[in-house]
């Protein structure tokens, strides 16, 4: 049975309830939480790195896998908003495991899903679960933990995430190489089996909020933010394969989502709906406005800033390394993020989260400049360990800045509305960074493709030279006649040529992400100045 918390020992503002603070965290009910939301971030991290191993099973391009992908932060970004308003409908302890229950089906329908549609519609079951995990760990340490405690508290949570991380990475590159994609789906079976023994026995037993806003519906809050955000995200994910504004569906699409996000954001305001799904009249609040602006270049920066790594590595890179290899190289960053973790608290104490924020940001921008400088067709792989070390200088403060230099300022009463504020402008960020990364690829790869061929032409009796020789090469060596030595002469020049306009490609994403971080930037200020963090 969960641990019992009498509400006459609780204090209850709005939907907010605390425990006494005399009460220490339970390190059970902590651990059962990070291993649920373990689940979400194994997941998602090892998906990234197997995708070319679904594209491959499934018989797509890589553009259609990235699909995989946005379906799933569709889902999640879609699910965020409605956590709270489901959390306090159903209650907080039967959501969380009910998140958790649907996360480890829909990986098992991941696991047997015999084409991408039934993929695809899978992913999307496990990201709307995986927005009540994703949403929370986070709400839950702000609901129960007091204040002097949910410092000490994210820590050990996010510490977990990032072992998460690394472990997602490892062991789904070798299940890859060695028995299947499929069966890196599985072990979130075990994950969700203990974290809801942990939670039925640890978790308490908090009353069900009795506002208005968790016993009514907004049910045409949820229909146009549900129109808004399916419509968009088919815009973004397909407006590159249709030529944009160029086809008529994707200028249909545009305008419903536009028109469906407009009428959204009047009725949340509007003083005619009495329970509406997103307080968005807190974007008055500076602290709001800064969780947006700073939550949403999050988002981008946690997708789109080392989402392409893996994909070069196992597809453009020159010895075109193996999932296990690409895990190896990976999980650096996560394992250096967790490893500097703790000192991330007493830093932020110290200095603030401005300062904390905006050096985060600054090694952003060194990890992204550096990964441009070191992309090239022959830099070694393990040239790639320093960039992602420094992106953990990012990733560790970042996060934890951000949140407890925006929403924890927010009155008690209205943190979970702003919790979710933040929450969903990250994951759209989430879900803006995978389509702008993929996009910026495919027309810089198009671009480097013209003018690598353009350079050919021009220089064409050096073309033509290299290839007399490459060509008298495989005559000497390999026993080739003229003709097949003539073909794999310019068969290898058309794929160091590919190569390198691929090369070029991802190096112009990484100046991208490094452009992101120097905006982000600019948007530090508008965070009010704190001396302690306030987790």
């Amino acid at each position: 049975m969960p641990k019992s918390a009498s509400p006459d020992q609780n204090a209850i503002a709005g939907n907010v309830t605390t425990v006494p603070a005399s009460a220490g965290p339970d390190r059970y009910m902590l651990f059962g939480l990070g291993l649920a939301t373990w689940m979400e971030f194994y997941t998602y991290d090892g998906v990234n790195l197997v995708l070319p191993d679904m594209a491959g099973t499934l018989g797509i391009s890589q553009d259609q896998a990235s699909w995989i992908l946005t379906t799933y932060l569709s889902a999640l970004l879609f699910g965020v908003p409605l956590s709270i308003w489901l959390a306090g409908r159903v209650g907080y302890l039967r959501y969380i495991i009910g998140s958790t229950v649907v996360f480890a089906v829909a990986s098992v329908g991941c696991a047997v899903a015999p084409d991408l549609g039934t993929l695809l519609l899978v992913r999307a079951v496990q990201g709307f679960a995986g927005a009540g995990l994703t949403m929370w760990w986070r709400a839950s340490v702000y609901m129960l933990m007091p204040l002097p405690q949910r410092s000490g508290s994210m820590m050990r949570i996010s510490i977990m995430l990032y072992m998460a991380t690394a472990a997602g990475l490892v062991f789904c590159g070798y299940v890859t190489d060695n028995l299947g994609w499929r069966l890196i789906f599985l072990p979130n079976v075990l994950f969700a089996a203990i974290a809801i023994r942990l939670l039925v026995r640890h978790f308490p037993d908090v009353p069900r909020s009795a506002s208005a806003q968790a016993t009514a519906i907004d049910t045409l809050g949820i229909v146009l933010l549900g129109i808004a955000l399916v419509s968009l995200q088919v815009v973004l994910s397909r407006g590159e394969i249709d030529d944009w504004f160029g086809s008529a569906r994707i200028q249909l699409l545009t305008w419903i989502g536009m028109i469906a996000l407009l009428l959204f954001v009047a009725w949340e305001i509007s003083p005619r709906n009495a329970t509406p799904l997103l307080q968005l009249s807190l974007i008055r609040n500076r602290n709001v406005q800064a969780a947006i602006s700073l939550g949403l270049f999050a988002g981008i920066i946690l997708s789109g800033s080392i989402y392409a790594v893996p994909e070069f590595l196992r597809n453009v890179f020159p010895y075109q390394l193996s999932a296990t290899q690409a895990g190896r190289v990976m999980c650096v960053y996560a394992l250096t993020a967790a490893a500097i973790r703790p000192l991330v608290s007493i830093s932020i104490a110290r200095f603030g989260q401005r300062k904390a924020i905006a050096f985060a940001f600054t090694t952003l921008i060194c990890s992204m400049l550096l990964f441009a400088r070191l992309l090239t067709t022959d830099t070694p792989d393990t040239d790639y360990v320093l960039p992602l070390m420094i992106y953990a200088f990012c990733l560790a403060p970042m996060l934890s800045a951000i949140a407890s230099g925006t929403v924890s300022k927010i009155p008690l009463a209205r943190q979970l509305d702003a919790v979710a504020i933040y929450m969903t402008f990250r994951q759209f960020g989430a879900s803006l960074g995978v389509t702008l990364v993929t996009i910026l690829l495919d027309r810089r790869e198009t671009l480097h493709s013209s003018r690598l061929f353009e350079h050919l032409r021009a220089s064409g009796s050096q073309a033509q030279a290299w290839m007399n020789q490459a060509a008298q090469f495989a005559i000497d060596r390999g026993g080739y006649a003229p003709a097949q030595a003539r073909h794999m002469a310019e068969r290898m020049l058309s794929d160091e040529s590919i190569r390198q306009a691929a090369t070029l490609a991802y190096a112009d994403a990484f100046l991208f992400m490094a452009a992101i971080g120097l905006i982000a930037l600019c948007f530090v200020p508008l965070m009010s100045p704190s001396q302690r963090a306030k987790q």
